[in-house]
C-alpha cells in the first residue's frame, strides 16, 4: 500500500519557479513581461542588481547571524565551554561563525531553502559544517515524507548523501520555508517581492534614460513643408530628414551633449517637447514599489526608504525587525540545530537565544523591568517573583542588601523603641540580611541580635551578614 502520496524515489531536480508571466513567443508591444521564477535570475535581479532587495537581504541575514547563542544542558543549566559552541563559532577553514550564519541565512531568504552539511563521522561529533548552494541541490524523495538522500552537483560531478527515510537524519540539513505549493522545497521570500523588484528596476532603468538624454525628451524636428511657385507644397526629402536625425544623435543626445544649440539650416523649426515635474517624479513610484519588496522580505520601510525615518521611530522599526522578522528566523535555525546537530555532541544538549545580548531589545528589557518593579511595589509580588520575572536567578544566602545608616539608627533609637516597640527594627534587620530568614520576633528580642553598635556600620556599605541566630535559637530550643 502507498502511503505517501508524493513523488517517486527518484532525485527530484531543483524547483524551477513556473514563469507567472506570457511565454517569450507570445509577447505583445506593452505587455509586461516578468523575470522567470527560477533561482539564478531571482538572485541576480533581485540581489545583484536591486539596491533595496540587496540590502534588505543583506540586514536580516546579518543581523540573524549576529544573534548569540547559548547552550544548556539536561537541567536547564547554561554551559558556557563545549566543543559544540567552538564548531559553531569556527564551522570550518573557511567560515567564522558569523560568515557561515550569513551565508545559511541569505541563501534562506533568496532560495527558500538552505542546506549545511556535517563533516565527519556519520553519527558522531562533526568537525566542521560548511553551508552550500541551494540550486546545486537536489533532493531524492522518500516514500515516507522524508527525504532518502541529497545530491550535490557541481561541474557535471555529483556527489551523494543517504539520508534515513523515516526520520530524515543524516549528515545534511535542510531547512525550508512553507511552500503552499511544493512538498520538497521552500519558497523564497524574493519570489514574494519579485513583481516589485522588476517595478523597481524598470523605474530605475527609466531614470537611467532620462538622465541619458538630458533627463528629458529630445524634441522633435520639425521640417516644414516649402511651398512651388506653383503655389504647392514640398516636402523635405527622405534623405535630408534620416541626415538630420542621424547628426542630431550623434552631437545632441547624451549626458555631456545636453543643453547644446542645435542649428539647421533651411525652413526647419526646433519644436520643445517639455514634462511636467509630476510626470519627472518617478521616485515615489520607486519608493512604492520598494515598500512591496521590503513588505515581503520582512524588513520597515523606514529603515531603507530615504526621509521615512527619524531618530525617534528608529529604534521603533529596529525592534519591529528583530521581533517580526529576525528572531523568528533564528528560532527556526535552532529548533533545526537542537534536532540535527546538538544529538551528537551529547543527550540532552540544546541551544537558546541570548535575548539580553542584543541590544535592540532593549526597548522591551524596559517595559519588563518597569512592569515588575511597579508589580512589586503595589505589592502583588515580592521580591523572589520580582527576580523570576526579570530572569534573574536565587540570591546567595549570604547577601546583605545595602544598610542604611541613618534608617537603622532611628530604628534602634530608645524612644523609637519605646514607641513602636521592636518589630520595625526586626522587620529592618531581616530585609537587609543582618538576622536569618528564619528568626522569629520573640527569638530576635531574646537573642539580642538588635543590640548592634553603631560603630559596625559603614554610612552607605553594606554589612557583612553575622552568625543566623535564627538558625542558632532553634537550635537552641532543640
Amino acid at each position: 500500500m502507498r502511503l505517501w502520496p508524493f513523488g517517486k524515489r527518484d532525485p527530484v531536480p531543483e524547483r524551477k519557479f513556473s514563469a507567472v508571466g506570457p511565454n517569450i513567443a507570445r509577447i505583445f508591444v506593452g505587455q509586461a513581461v516578468w523575470t522567470p521564477r527560477d533561482y539564478a535570475s531571482l538572485a541576480k535581479e533581485g540581489y545583484q542588481q536591486n539596491a533595496i532587495a540587496f540590502r534588505a537581504v543583506k540586514m536580516v541575514a546579518s543581523c540573524a547571524a549576529g544573534v548569540p547563542l547559548l547552550l544548556f544542558d539536561q537541567a536547564g543549566k547554561e554551559i558556557e565551554s563545549h566543543p559544540l559552541l567552538e564548531l559553531l563559532n569556527k564551522p570550518s577553514g573557511a567560515y567564522s561563525g558569523a560568515a557561515f550564519f550569513e551565508a545559511v541565512y541569505a541563501y534562506f531568504l533568496l532560495a527558500g531553502n538552505s542546506y549545511i552539511e556535517a563533516v565527519g563521522p556519520d553519527l558522531g561529533m562533526p568537525k566542521e559544517l560548511w553551508p552550500l548552494r541551494p540550486d546545486r541541490m537536489q533532493v531524492i524523495a522518500g516514500r515516507f515524507g522524508f527525504p532518502e538522500g541529497y545530491r550535490y552537483t557541481v561541474n557535471g560531478i555529483p556527489k551523494d548523501w543517504r539520508a534515513d527515510p523515516l526520520t530524515g537524519a543524516g549528515p545534511i540539513l535542510h531547512m525550508k520555508d512553507f511552500h503552499p505549493l511544493d512538498d520538497w522545497y521552500g519558497m523564497s521570500r524574493i519570489e514574494a517581492a519579485a513583481y516589485g523588484i522588476d517595478r523597481h528596476n524598470a523605474a530605475s532603468a527609466h531614470n537611467k534614460a532620462l538622465l541619458d538624454n538630458g533627463a528629458r525628451p529630445s524634441g522633435a524636428l520639425v521640417f516644414k513643408p516649402i511651398k512651388l511657385n506653383d503655389g504647392t507644397y514640398s516636402a523635405a526629402p527622405q534623405g535630408m530628414i534620416d541626415a538630420a536625425r542621424d547628426k542630431l544623435h550623434d552631437t545632441h543626445v547624451g549626458p555631456q551633449q545636453a543643453g547644446k544649440p542645435f542649428v539647421f539650416s533651411g525652413d526647419v523649426a526646433w519644436e520643445e517637447m517639455g514634462t511636467s515635474p509630476k510626470d519627472m517624479d518617478f521616485q515615489e513610484g520607486k519608493n512604492d514599489s520598494a515598500r512591496d519588496v521590503l513588505a515581503a522580505i520582512g524588513v520597515p520601510a523606514m529603515l531603507l526608504i530615504p526621509g521615512e525615518s527619524t531618530y525617534s521611530n528608529r529604534a521603533e522599526a529596529n525592534l519591529e525587525l528583530y521581533e517580526r522578522t529576525v528572531l523568528p528566523l533564528v528560532e527556526q535555525m535552532v529548533d533545526n540545530l537542537n534536532a540535527w546537530l546538538c544529538p551528537r555532541f551529547g543527550e540532552g544538549l540544546r541551544l537558546g537565544i541570548d535575548e539580553d545580548g542584543i541590544s535592540a531589545l532593549e526597548p522591551r528589557r524596559e517595559i519588563r523591568r518597569k512592569s515588575a518593579l511597579d508589580l512589586f511595589n503595589a505589592g502583588v509580588i515580592d521580591a523572589v517573583e520580582a527576580r523570576a520575572m526579570l530572569q534573574f536567578g536565587e540570591r546567595d544566602k549570604a547577601f546583605v542588601e545595602k544598610v542604611d545608616s541613618a534608617v537603622l539608627s532611628a530604628l534602634r533609637d530608645e524612644e523609637m523603641i519605646d514607641a513602636a516597640g521592636l518589630e520595625p527594627l526586626y522587620r529592618y534587620m531581616r530585609k537587609v540580611g543582618l538576622i536569618g530568614a528564619k528568626m522569629t520576633l520573640d527569638q530576635f528580642i531574646r537573642s539580642g541580635g538588635y543590640a548592634l553598635v553603631e560603630d559596625e556600620i559603614d554610612a552607605g556599605q553594606p554589612v557583612p551578614p553575622k552568625e543566623d541566630v535564627g538558625d542558632a535559637a532553634d537550635a537552641d530550643q532543640e
